[in-house]
């Protein structure tokens, strides 16, 4: 073969080449942007309680990228003008064009999530309603070979700022990665870091959000003391199970979620309503027994986000 010929057989292959690659980029831009309609993020009721049906969607659309990474990295990894356009930063040794776009599009999930959650009126289902659809976005990036930075890398790690149990919980980013010694076993198995400490800073502004007022009934603030006036327990009571039962209709499919939710609850109610009722049993002669043990309330805690 002449060298002429090469360089023509050449010219028409890079020809084909980048109007494959065009069309591949059309298509993910056209895919991009359907998933970012307002209609596709709507929640119902029955949504707030589980995955939404676009985070699904979104996620199948990425495990498919993920599935056929290798071909379309070498389709793409030659439109310098396609990448600069499309992508958030330029491919390197340790990412392809795949793992960067997948890595923006599950930056865009997660930024449509938290849109979508501001149009929950209640806190606390807000908050579920964020961590079960972080919880699938996890297990599922778990399962494709990503680097580790891929996952809710944007966003900032800080401790959240005590506020009024009124107020409605400020954007999820201000809730990011909350130590919790209880995670030290599941840090060391899970390789996706980051999408673990994410889900438990929104448990902690769950709890932040449902249960610190439940707790408030008994006390204004611990370092004083649980109070001493009359009918906190009554309002305690009243509290309790206006919330658990509307929280047992929650619905939270990830049984691991289910379980750390509920361990997190109990850590959070049963020991401070079981030193309140030591306190008040040494400085008050007669009252009345609580309708509740602790027991039973810890078992009433274990039938939460059944749905």
């Amino acid at each position: 073969m002449t060298s002429s010929m090469f360089d023509a057989i050449n010219a028409v292959f890079l020809r084909k080449m980048n109007r494959l690659s065009d069309a591949i980029w059309s298509m993910m831009e056209k895919v991009r942007a359907s998933f970012v309609r307002d209609g596709c993020w709507r929640v119902s009721s029955a949504e707030a309680g589980g995955v939404h049906k676009t985070t699904r969607l979104m996620m199948n659309y990425i495990m498919l990228l993920s599935r056929n990474e290798r071909a379309l990295s070498l389709i793409l990894q030659e439109d310098q003008q396609q990448q600069q356009q499309h992508l958030s930063h330029q491919p390197d040794y340790y990412s392809s064009t795949v793992d960067i776009l997948i890595k923006d599009l599950i930056s865009c999930l997660e930024k449509q999530l938290e849109k979508a959650s501001n149009f929950i009126s209640d806190p606390g289902l807000r908050y579920i309603f964020l961590m079960n659809n972080c919880s699938f976005i996890s297990q599922k990036v778990s399962s494709m070979l990503l680097p580790s930075w891929t996952l809710f890398e944007d966003y900032k790690i800080e401790r959240p700022k005590k506020r009024d149990s009124r107020e409605r919980p400020s954007p999820m980013e201000d809730y990011v990665n909350q130590p919790d010694p209880n995670l030290q076993e599941q840090i060391q198995m899970d390789s996706n870091l980051d999408g673990l400490l994410m889900i438990q800073s929104f448990i902690e502004a769950y709890l932040d959000a449902s249960w610190e007022p439940v707790m408030s009934c008994l006390y204004y603030d611990i370092p004083r003391g649980f109070l001493k006036l009359g009918g906190r327990l009554d309002k305690f009571e009243c509290e309790f199970h206006k919330t658990y039962t509307m929280q047992r209709q929650w619905k939270v499919p990830n049984p691991e979620l289910r379980k750390r939710l509920r361990k997190a609850v109990i850590e959070k109610v049963i020991p401070g309503f079981s030193k309140y009722l030591a306190e008040r049993t040494t400085k008050a002669k007669s009252n009345r027994p609580p309708k509740n043990t602790a027991l039973e309330l810890e078992e009433l805690l274990e039938e939460l986000f059944e749905g």
